[in-house]
């Protein structure tokens, strides 16, 4: 196969985006307007006045791994299957009064308050996976669903109801939360991989007609050489941004860039960030961070390249309202790389 190339950003496949920010709202985690604004804004080096500078990201993906229940969202291999009950669940945290997804609402009011270029936040919502291990998932429309079934064609009808039930839900909710300075590009697929499940491949693309036909975006960002990570413009998503997962273990070595890029090239994909909690520890850790930086000014896909962000809730707003300069300056920097004005190259 020869080379393709990065997925690019701002295309018509994307909904227009470039800068896709992960916004984890775990059982547990709260957003509030002063976390928010730190995303959507780029606010100067005294940013607990909110001194408001420049747009920071353009996008949001808002998603879970667990619920209330400490049910798994994406894969068994994390916890117990999420059935209907956790699902909505999150539906109604998502929407909590002052909290998620309403204060980046409000914080794109305050911003457009004070920047002269007015815009609105484009934002993606994950589709939890309906697991095959799930026997008892709750009642739609009259039907006990079970997602368990030999029969592949019955497992996936049943499976792909549940999708509709969670998509149609969702879409009612936002209607009638009112958040207009948002913008609903797409729908997110939340496990990593395509499975061999039978039918797996056969649920993707009917989830993906379904997005398409109501005139929505269906994106993915799997992991390191996932399963199906290579074919996944086969199985119906729009955009895929691979994971280096270089971040969270010391004993990844350094040619994982020069792994993931070429896969991406090759397949035609976006690049994530990643950040996590022991940034805050030490220079060490903060410096495999820079990495993804310095790796994308080595490696050609600071610029002109569709990214997604990936942290452990809070840590660019953490590092926003700092008053340690080591770690203000990641927020900094994040901003530099977004604006394609970083320059630090990697040493291999």
């Amino acid at each position: 196969m020869s080379e393709r190339g990065y997925f690019p950003p701002l295309t018509e496949e994307s909904a227009g985006i470039r800068d896709l920010m992960l916004i984890y709202t775990n059982y547990g985690v709260n957003w509030n307007v002063k976390d928010a604004l730190s995303y959507v804004a780029y606010l100067d080096n005294n940013a607990n006045q909110n001194k408001i500078k420049d747009w920071f990201f353009d996008s949001y993906l808002f998603l879970a791994l667990k619920s209330n229940n400490d049910r798994a969202f994406d894969s068994p291999a994390r916890a117990t299957p999420a059935i209907k009950e956790d699902w909505q669940w999150w539906l109604d945290d998502l929407f909590r009064p002052n909290a998620q997804i309403s204060v980046f609402n409000e914080a794109y009011k305050i911003a457009n308050q004070h920047l002269p270029e007015k815009r609105k936040g484009k934002i993606y919502i994950m589709i939890p996976n309906p697991m095959v291990q799930i026997t008892e998932f709750g009642e739609v429309d009259g039907e006990n669903l079970d997602f368990s079934s030999k029969d592949a064609t019955e497992a996936t009808r049943q499976r792909f109801k549940a999708v509709e039930w969670f998509v149609e839900t969702f879409l009612e909710m936002f209607e009638k939360a009112n958040l207009d300075q948002l913008e609903l590009a797409g729908f997110y697929w939340l496990e990593e991989m395509i499975h061999a499940n039978p039918g797996e491949d056969d649920l993707v693309r009917q989830v993906s007609k379904y997005l398409h036909d109501k005139g929505f975006k269906f994106c993915w960002i799997p992991w390191f050489r996932a399963k199906g990570h290579d074919r996944w413009e086969e199985v119906g998503f729009d955009f895929c941004i691979h994971q280096p997962n270089y971040m969270f273990r010391a004993d990844v070595p350094i040619s994982r860039f020069a792994d993931v890029t070429s896969d991406a090239k090759k397949y035609y994909q976006g690049i994530e960030i990643e950040a996590f909690g022991k940034v805050f520890e030490s220079k060490e850790w903060r410096e495999r961070f820079y990495d993804y930086l310095r790796a994308g000014v080595t490696y050609g896909y600071m610029k002109d390249v569709i990214h997604g962000y990936y942290q452990d809730t809070h840590v660019f707003a953490i590092s926003a309202y700092s008053d340690d300069p080591e770690i203000r300056e990641i927020y900094d920097n994040v901003y530099k790389f977004v604006q394609g004005t970083y320059t630090e190259t990697l040493q291999v």
